[in-house]
């Protein structure tokens, strides 16, 4: 087995790949945006929140289980300093499909108890089993997927994604309009993998042969255990929605939960997009301090500016545009969709700080921060949902993310002298900006007393004021530069414009 050396790249190189590569994601996920929300505009109508209930408490065994056929190697592939030799690539394509098939048996036994467990009702049992089948979409495209992402080939995976996500809608919003009810979310999301796996298939260099080695497994299993552990565990403690709501409030306020989640957690699409190409970057700047922690430092900086603005207008709207949009069936969800909406913006820094510690070779540190927030949000989450019911799931989040986002930073900032001061760079702007949003919220009502309407329009006005206040004061950081910024290396990325070198 020959391992050829990775082809040089410079540091320059790498940021103008990454950023073409964020750009050209980008431009595909404002498009599967579009598509989404027509999507949700057509499933509220048709769909109810028992069946995004039923829905959400079945796929989540098959999502634990698309977890668990990873084990971070196709990761750990990306991240070695030579190119992948076709021993190593067909290794791991193998051995995804073996753990795979273990998995899928194992969610196929243990079906009979969840549906009973949670009272399903008789179409649940057939849900989880076709639902466990199509885990092999995800583990047949893995290794392909990998080969791309390792040559930032990102206009050809955001092309295939497209496609995908135009057939999942397609299928959805089609056989939830015949009246399948829960099983068009289930169909839709069988069409986005059978298409998705197509797509990668043909647009991948890379084709498996028939040879394995186990010492490829072992020495892979190093980092890749400890690069896959942290998803699990998330995966575990995303269960304690369908687990504990479902459990003491039931089938409905699971559907609530997960349908604001669904609309909330769009900007986590950024944070998909730029873990994505990051994770490949940084890896290839591991050997250069100074650049990894340029690049890493202005990422933050200017992913801060750009939520910390635009998510909070948004909160601000939310009580009027549910209704008009959704329908008043979905009215109880708009204090979730707001809480939710606010602690996207920490879900989204960490998974940037997260994506360093692993590039940075730390993903056993990862998974110890990881396993620490997993237990507290099932701690705190399950009291506050006893004492407050429904209202209690939102501050969970911001409560631990908090303090999710200050320790991961802080351990991202050891591993580089030149990212001291990292912390306060990422906690200050999310805590002063919050300020703002809860004062603007509150005050509203006070000078408005009725009209929804005028009042999201006030409070718009009032969060306004304050954050150019903020941006006036001396010791915050400042982001309106930044959003200017951002602003100018879109312009200079159109047609005609003059390059420039710079992170994304």
């Amino acid at each position: 087995m020959n391992a050829t050396a990775a082809p040089e790249v410079t540091s320059s190189e790498v940021k103008a790949r990454a950023q073409k590569g964020v750009l050209v994601l980008a431009a595909r996920t404002l498009v599967s945006q579009g598509l989404r929300g027509v999507s949700a505009l057509c499933l509220s109508r048709l769909l109810f929140p028992e069946d995004y209930g039923l829905f959400g408490i079945v796929s989540y065994a098959a999502t634990l289980g698309a977890f668990l056929g990873d084990l971070g190697l196709s990761a750990a592939l990306v991240r070695q300093s030579h190119e992948p030799t076709p021993e190593e690539t067909s290794t791991i394509f193998w051995a995804h499909q073996a753990l795979t098939a273990a998995i899928a048996a194992v969610v196929v036994a243990l079906a009979p108890q969840l549906v009973e467990g949670y009272a399903l009702g008789s179409q649940a049992l057939p849900m989880v089993y076709v639902m466990a089948g199509g885990l092999f979409f995800s583990s047949l495209r893995v290794i392909p997927l990998m080969a791309l992402e390792r040559q930032l080939a990102f206009g050809l995976i955001a092309r295939a994604e497209l496609i995908e996500n135009l057939a999942q809608v397609i299928t959805t919003i089609g056989l939830a309009a015949l009246g399948w009810g829960a099983w068009s979310l289930v169909a839709g999301g069988l069409m986005r993998g059978a298409v998705g796996l197509l797509c990668i298939w043909q647009a991948s260099p890379w084709k498996p042969q028939l040879t394995f080695h186990g010492n490829v497994m072992r020495r892979l299993l190093i980092f890749g255990l400890g690069y896959q552990l942290p998803p699990l565990v998330s995966a575990f403690t995303a269960g304690w929605v369908p687990l504990v709501v479902g459990r003491v409030l039931g089938k409905d306020a699971v559907g609530f939960v997960n349908w604001a989640w669904a609309l909330a957690s769009t900007p986590m699409l950024i944070a998909y997009i730029l873990n994505r190409v990051a994770f490949p970057a940084y890896s290839r700047l591991q050997d250069d301090p100074v650049g990894f922690a340029d690049y890493l430092r202005t990422s933050l900086r200017r992913l801060s500016a750009a939520l910390c603005l635009l998510i909070p207008l948004g909160v601000l709207v939310v009580p009027v545009a549910v209704p008009l949009l959704f329908g008043e069936r979905w009215v109880p969800a708009v204090p979730l969709v707001q809480w939710f909406s606010v602690e996207c913006i920490l879900l989204t820094l960490i998974g940037l700080l997260a994506t360093a510690q692993n590039a940075g070779g730390r993903p056993w540190e990862r998974l110890a921060v990881t396993v620490g927030s997993g237990v507290a949000r099932w701690a705190v989450g399950t009291w506050l949902i006893h004492q407050f019911g429904l209202n209690g799931v939102g501050p969970m989040g911001i409560i631990v993310g908090l303090v999710e986002v200050g320790v991961t930073a802080w351990l991202v900032a050891r591993l580089n002298p030149a990212l001291r001061g990292l912390v306060m760079e990422v906690v200050e702007p999310f805590v002063t900006v919050g300020l703002l949003l809860l004062g603007a919220s509150l005050a509203a009502p006070y000078i408005v007393r009725e009209g929804l309407w005028i009042q999201a329009l006030v409070s718009m006005a009032l969060f306004a004021g304050l954050f150019l206040v903020r941006e006036r004061l001396p010791g915050p950081v400042p982001l309106v530069a930044e959003l200017r910024i951002i602003a100018s290396l879109v312009r200079a990325r159109l047609p005609g414009a003059r390059p420039r070198e710079s992170s994304p």
